[in-house]
């Protein structure tokens, strides 16, 4: 199974809880239907904490790390990385720590957006999944190792 959450997948995450919230709160009361909605809330919250763990028995495999040595920075220099995520991406918060990391290393800027409730976004940028890395116009989907990342965002050349 691939490493990367369909948006359309996250957007039907997010309606079924708040249809479930609502049906609940007309139901039985807005009490329970706002309850209902905080469990989700926090169950998702769980889920994307522990999705590491988690992993394995859903089918996506593992998703730790692979990283070489401490290298230094490659020779040139990176140019600006967006990084499109979701809410309830477990692998979006994997990603954008893994290049919180590179960050350090490779000196760039990174602009993180989130694309959750923002379907022009999606449209007009064309994002199918996230995360979505994008770099000098080139685009890297999915859960990535740190040593994937570092070979995409410096073009191949490793220092």
């Amino acid at each position: 199974m691939k490493q990367e959450s369909p948006v359309s997948r996250v957007w039907a995450m997010w309606l079924t809880g708040l249809t479930v919230a609502l049906v609940v709160g007309a139901a039985v009361g807005w009490a329970a239907g706002v309850a209902v909605l905080m469990v989700g809330v926090l169950l998702e919250i769980g889920y994307v904490r522990n999705f590491p763990h988690l992993s394995g028995l859903l089918g996506f495999g593992g998703v730790d790390d692979v990283r070489a040595p401490h290298q230094p920075a490659a020779g040139g220099s990176v140019p600006p990385v967006t990084l499109y995520t979701a809410i309830g991406c477990p692998f979006s918060a994997i990603v954008r720590e893994r290049l919180e990391q590179l960050r350090q290393e490779l000196w760039f800027d990174l602009d993180v957006r989130d694309v959750t409730f923002r379907p022009q976004m999606v449209r007009a940028r064309a994002v199918a999944s996230v995360p979505t890395v994008e770099v000098g116009g080139r685009r890297l989907v999915g859960n990535a190792t740190s040593d994937t990342l570092t070979s995409f965002l410096t073009g191949g050349q490793r220092s």
